[in-house]
């Protein structure tokens, strides 16, 4: 029979399991993105407590939770793991300073009607860093980041929900909720269109699961509309939702901050029972130190995007 492997001194590996179950507060789902069994992420830990001499958490049915012991060691080792673990990629940025690289992840519509002008001032003023943007799911963007496949992600988050640890939110653009309405629609001549004008009528919303569907099917739920809705497509892509808002095949819920003259054939009209704006933030890595390119694009979105948020 083996033995079990003993843990003389502390050593990386325990210090990296620790702050990964102590954010994710499950040996499970630590181990699962350690390649590690749950078994192995509790017997580091548990050799940690021995040789620190003191509890560092407790299991509280399938979650864990920090003691007060374990909350300061997150504290002191967390930048140095983060430090630890972006070595490599500053080494590489490092190596490659003459000709230093941006990862950007963003949406569709965001690189679309907001992110254009950053982007074009940033190439013009660092024309010899090498750009590459990204376009991954809604719900991997901040993911993006977090496991170092771009430096930076502008996207939707909501303020009041829980955060990775490692990450910096910065808000930079709060959308509000608008229609999107063909001009040949009957209710593109109201002077006010309100929720209740679109019952009955076929709706186009955002994808299940975003952030902005979740505001819109709060906000039908506070008027109890949800169940007088007739949804006929939903969809990520703010494109496809215009385009069929232009055929008039259906109307559209979307929260977006666009000039109108950029929408041929489309009224858009503000929904006001709507008092909750989608927040739209630039996420980069909170530990360690970010590259100069990061810091930069930082710099020009928040010069470019200023004017957008105030408006």
């Amino acid at each position: 029979m083996t033995r079990p492997f003993r843990y003389k001194d502390i050593q990386l590996p325990q210090l990296r399991s620790f702050c990964l179950a102590a954010r994710l507060k499950n040996f499970t789902l630590a181990g699962r993105q350690l390649g590690l069994s749950a078994s192995t992420v509790w017997e580091q830990l548990r050799a940690l407590e021995r040789m620190l001499g003191c509890p560092l958490l407790n299991r509280e049915g399938r979650s864990i939770e920090l003691t007060a012991e374990g909350k300061v060691l997150l504290q002191i080792i967390q930048p140095h793991i983060e430090a630890i673990d972006s070595l490599k990629r500053l080494f590489d940025e490092g190596r490659a300073r003459l000709s230093p690289r941006l990862v950007i992840a963003s949406s569709q519509y965001l690189l679309r009607y907001h992110l254009p002008g950053p982007i074009q001032t940033f190439t013009g003023q660092f024309p010899n860093v090498e750009l590459k943007i990204q376009l991954p799911a809604s719900s991997e963007l901040v993911m993006a980041v977090e496991r170092h496949l771009a430096d930076v992600a502008v996207c939707a988050y909501e303020p009041e929900e829980s955060r990775s640890e490692v990450l910096d939110y910065e808000t930079v653009l709060e959308l509000p909720l608008s229609m999107l309405i063909s001009k040949r629609h009957p209710l593109s001549r109201k002077r006010k269109v309100t929720l209740k004008d679109l019952v009955d009528q076929p709706l186009i919303l955002p994808a299940v699961g975003s952030i902005t569907r979740k505001l819109i099917d709060r906000l039908l739920q506070r008027h109890d509309l949800t169940n007088r809705m007739r949804v006929i497509m939903e969809t990520p892509i703010f494109d496809t939702t215009q385009q069929y808002v232009e055929m008039g095949l259906g109307i559209g819920l979307m929260h977006l901050q666009v000039e109108p003259r950029l929408l041929a054939n489309i009224h858009m009209r503000p929904v006001d029972e709507s008092s909750v704006p989608l927040s739209i933030a630039m996420v980069v890595r909170k530990h360690g130190n970010l590259p100069e390119t990061v810091r930069d694009f930082q710099r020009i979105v928040r010069e470019c995007l200023h004017g957008s948020r105030s408006r």
